[in-house]
């Protein structure tokens, strides 16, 4: 292979296999980190990476045959190693729970375990819900995102109050942000698969809109957070995002952009910039 093939591959992978969501996941714990004022080790990145690979590894598995209709790029590096994947998220569920047994608390412990069930389970036997509940999915998958928040507490035994809850919030509405747009992108296959997603029932623009009306809410809480002074001034730097959303919105609704390089680059790549705007903000201001 040449070091541009090599190249590829290492890039498809990064965004394709999950790597970019995992490091995500980093960043949003490393972010409400910050936030909460609390310390953080090694072992808890790693955990929280692994969780994350795994989930959607074990997602992408079972979804690989439907996928072909809308996520072609994706399918066809995946099935590279697709037959290997069984054994690799079996090694890393052991990997996880090593590491939870060994470095964190009964309830860091608990708390890990049922993040990575949760995420698991939707791609086992709730997904079907969404056939009944519209927008069951971009609930579910949001709030596990928001849950890392709650782990990230239960991990460090940290106090649990009003200032993890709205974290929690504010995670929830970035996701479900993210959640709903990407299954703009999928309108073709929930189709076929009687899927009941925002995007199906009511369309590509009013989708938009609705995207809009979260985003607003997302900027408000910041505002009313920081207003209330349950939040250092800091936390106004996270408003950068709603701009950011609103770009890519405003964006598809033209209708000029390739609305899964967007996805998967622009709006998954959204949580590994928040660490660097909150950092880099509070340089500036300093």
């Amino acid at each position: 292979m040449s070091t541009k093939q090599i190249f590829v591959v290492i890039k498809d992978e990064f965004i394709y296999g999950g790597h970019l969501l995992s490091l995500g996941a980093v960043s949003i714990v490393f972010t409400s980190a910050i936030l909460l004022n609390i310390s953080i080790n090694w072992d808890f990145l790693i955990v929280v990476y692994l969780i994350t690979y795994i989930v959607y590894s074990y997602n992408r598995f079972k979804e690989y045959e439907e996928d072909f209709l809308t996520n072609y790029d994706r399918t066809q590096h995946l099935t590279k190693y697709i037959k290997y994947v069984p054994s690799i998220i079996f090694c890393l569920v052991l990997i996880v729970i090593g590491i939870l047994a060994y470095f964190g608390n009964q309830l860091g412990l608990i708390s890990g375990l049922l993040l990575l069930l949760f995420g698991l389970f939707y791609s086992m036997c709730f997904k079907k819900i969404t056939k009944k509940i519209v927008g069951f999915k971009n609930f579910y998958v949001s709030f596990f995102w928001a849950f890392l928040v709650i782990f990230l507490v239960f991990y460090y035994s940290s106090p649990f109050d009003f200032s993890v809850l709205l974290l929690f919030i504010f995670v929830f509405l970035r996701w479900l942000i993210n959640t709903t747009f990407f299954d703009i992108k999928d309108i073709e296959s929930d189709k076929k698969y009687n899927l009941n997603t925002i995007p199906v029932l009511y369309s590509k623009n009013k989708t938009l809109n609705y995207l809009h009306i979260v985003n607003i809410f997302s900027l408000a809480l910041i505002i009313i957070v920081v207003y209330k002074n349950i939040f250092s001034v800091s936390f106004l730097l996270l408003s950068f995002f709603y701009f950011y959303s609103f770009y890519y919105i405003q964006k598809t609704k033209s209708g000029s952009v390739n609305i899964n390089k967007l996805s998967y680059i622009m709006v998954d790549g959204e949580y590994l910039l928040w660490p660097i705007v909150l950092i880099l903000g509070k340089f500036i201001c300093l």
